[in-house]
Parts: structure tokens; sequence; C-alpha cells
């Protein structure tokens, strides 16, 4: 993209301590880089304003906005709100830290979907992937009551609003590494063998 877009903002969960990976996930090196950094080095070209969603100050030495969750041990859904009610913005794209191998034609691909819906994601031979999509600002107060109701799974979350979901099965720009996320020492040493 030639400029950067303005009327979007973006946003990178990156939590804290990972209870499976016993580490914070985003700045476990990977191939000598910390995890997050692969995701921020293909968003800074595309989005204006990024906004690093953690309760680990470690990750201002990456010179973007970080911010604490507003609700606490629960999980990327408290990330997701803690984005929404942060944001100035009706459209918001959102990403995990834990995706290396995101791209930024992946990004401008599910930007190009995100018109007249509260929820765009991509959907993986049948799975729904929360972590990589644009969420509305209208999403913000239902997405509230849901967490007072203690529904925190993001894969049921998704459903209580208009959603929009993109088949992305023999598409060249996901790679089969793509959808990797890495939760685990497991996780991080199979992917590594990936490279």
């Amino acid at each position: 993209m030639d400029t950067k877009i303005k009327h979007i903002n973006a946003y990178i969960l990156a939590g804290g301590k990972s209870s499976r990976m016993g580490t914070d996930k985003g700045l476990l090196l990977f191939e000598g880089k910390p995890m997050i950094q692969y995701v921020m080095e293909q968003m800074q070209p595309i989005f204006d304003k990024i906004v690093i969603v953690s309760n680990n100050l470690e990750y201002e030495k990456f010179g973007l906005e970080v911010i604490p969750d507003l609700i606490k041990a629960i999980g990327p859904a408290g990330g997701i709100y803690t984005a929404l009610n942060h944001s100035d913005c009706q459209l918001n794209f959102i990403v995990s830290c834990d995706m290396p191998f995101v791209t930024a034609a992946a990004i401008e691909f599910i930007l190009k979907n995100a018109q007249e819906n509260q929820i765009v994601l991509l959907e993986n031979q049948g799975k729904i992937e929360p972590l990589f999509g644009i969420y509305s600002k209208e999403c913000e107060e239902i997405w509230l009551q849901l967490i007072g109701q203690e529904k925190v799974k993001l894969q049921d979350m998704v459903l209580h609003f208009r959603l929009k979901t993109i088949p992305v099965e023999n598409n060249e720009i996901f790679a089969a590494t793509f959808f990797k996320n890495i939760n685990t020492k497991e996780d991080f040493n199979n992917v590594s063998k990936l490279i």
C-alpha cells in the first residue's frame, strides 16, 4: 500500500505470561527475533496506528503504544474488549502475537472484505480463526455483556454478531503454516522445523 491506513486501527494481543508456554510468547525468540516482531513488521507498512495489548511493559521497547488488559485473566476475550474500548475507529484489525507467518498480503486480503459486517474472520478447513480479523467498534457493548455472562470462548462469542467468514482453502496467500499458533513448547519446536 502506498499510504498507511488511518481509518482502521490495529491491535496486537500479547497478553502476558502464557500458562502453557511458561513464558511470554510474543517475546520468545523465533529464528533470532521476538515472535511479535514478525507480526509488527508485516503490519507497519499498512497501518498508521498499531497498539499492543499487554500487561507486560517490556513490550514498550518496540516503540508502539502498550495498553494493559481492562479485564485480566480471561485470555484473548479480554484483549479484544480492551482493543475495542480503546479504539477511536469504527473498524479494527486484531491479531495475536504468536502468528509469525502472518503476511502483509494476508492482512490486505482481509481488509478488502471488511465492509458491512461487525466481525470478519478467515475460515480454515471449517474452523473460524478469531485471532486474525476485523472487529467493529459496534461489538464493544455486547462483547462486554458476554464476558459478564462468563462466555469467553472466542469461537462462541463471535457468533453473537453479524459475522462474515471467508474460506481460504486453495488461496495461495495462505500457506499451510499461516495459521500455526504457538501455544506450547511443543508447538514452538514443531514450527521451527517448518522454517
